[in-house]
C-alpha cells in the first residue's frame, strides 16, 4: 500500500508568495527610479564648471602667510577659508546615477582655501570675493573657480 505525503504547500501559498515577491520588487523599482531622478537633478545643479583654482604648497601658503581660520568638518574632510560662506552637499558620480559619493563644497568668495583629509592636505587660493567649488573624491579634492551659491539663496 502506498503512503501518501502531506503537501505542504498549497496553490493559495504559491500565489501568495509570487503577489508579495512581485509587490516588492516593484516597490523597489519605484523607489530606485525616483531616486535615481533626485540624484541626476542634484548632480546638474552641482555640476560646477570653470578653470582650475591657484593652487600653493604648504610651505608657499605660510610664506605668503594666508591664514584659513574659518573651518569645518564635512564627512571626516577639513575645509578652511578666509572669508564667505561656505554650502556643502553630497553629490552621485556620473552624473547622480553612480553609486559612488562626492563630496561638493561651494564658497561665495572664501580668498584661501583648506583641504584636509586622510590622502592628505591643499591648499588653494581662488582670490577674494571670487566664487570657488571644492569636489572631493575618496579623499582627493579638485577646485574649479565658479559657483552657484550666494548667501541670499
Amino acid at each position: 500500500m502506498a503512503t501518501r505525503t502531506a503537501r505542504r504547500y498549497g496553490a493559495a501559498h504559491w500565489i501568495g508568495a509570487v503577489v508579495v515577491i512581485s509587490a516588492a520588487a516593484a516597490l523597489i523599482t519605484w523607489n530606485f527610479a525616483h531616486e535615481r531622478a533626485a540624484n541626476m537633478g542634484v548632480a546638474k545643479a552641482w555640476s560646477i564648471t570653470g578653470p582650475p583654482c591657484p593652487s600653493l604648497t604648504a610651505a608657499a601658503f605660510e610664506q605668503k602667510r594666508y591664514k584659513a581660520g574659518k573651518t569645518f568638518d564635512y564627512d571626516g574632510v577639513t575645509l578652511g577659508r578666509l572669508a564667505g560662506n561656505a554650502n556643502c552637499q553630497d553629490v552621485k558620480d556620473k552624473g547622480g546615477t553612480g553609486l559612488a559619493v562626492i563630496q561638493e563644497c561651494q564658497f561665495t568668495g572664501p580668498a584661501a582655501l583648506t583641504v584636509t583629509s586622510d590622502k592628505g592636505q591643499w591648499f588653494y587660493i581662488p582670490g577674494v570675493g571670487k566664487p570657488a567649488t571644492i569636489a572631493i573624491r575618496k579623499g582627493v579634492p579638485s577646485c574649479v573657480l565658479g559657483g552657484k551659491f550666494t548667501i541670499y539663496d
